[in-house]
């Protein structure tokens, strides 16, 4: 391991040497400037170029910017089934039938009892469903199934203790 001595001299080389006091008062000067603070302390503000009627107008402009923006969305909302232009050349999609379908219970677990949010008691269980559809592509005659597992709880009311 480094002796102490050595590792301050390599950590003081990393920090960056301090500003001249020339330097520090013009960068003071520049902020000072940048930030409208009159040189002297006692001297009187200076006047805005800008009246307050003027002040007004641009502002109320703003306002009715702002409220277009806003507005606009609301008033001109898109339709929420797209348009999609067909050409009659084209042969009508292949069409799916649906043969057959099913829901089935693969599983059952008691959560046991609960209260609803009304107050009266329910007794709870969980039940993980798989809903099964068989479809028919007429194109290729495939017989395609689809299945959808889904978790349900099934909440029964408890009518005596």
């Amino acid at each position: 391991m480094h002796e102490p001595d050595p590792v301050e001299t390599i950590l003081a080389r990393l920090m960056p040497p301090g500003l001249s006091d020339e330097g520090q008062r013009g960068v003071e000067a520049m902020l000072d400037e940048l930030a409208g603070v009159p040189a002297e302390v006692g001297g009187a503000a200076v006047p805005s170029g800008i009246s307050w009627g003027r002040r007004m107008i641009v502002a109320g402009i703003a306002a009715a910017v702002v409220a277009a923006a806003v507005a606009f969305p609301l008033i001109f909302q898109p339709s929420a089934s797209p348009v999609v232009a067909v050409h009659a050349s084209e042969p009508p999609p292949a069409e799916f039938i649906l043969m057959g379908e099913s829901d089935r219970v693969e599983s059952m677990t008691d959560e046991g009892w609960q209260e609803d949010p009304d107050g009266s008691a329910v007794r709870a269980v969980r039940l993980n469903v798989v809903e099964e559809n068989s479809l028919l592509d007429e194109e290729t005659g495939i017989v395609m199934q689809v299945s959808e597992p889904r978790e349900e709880i099934f909440l029964m009311p408890v009518s005596t203790f």
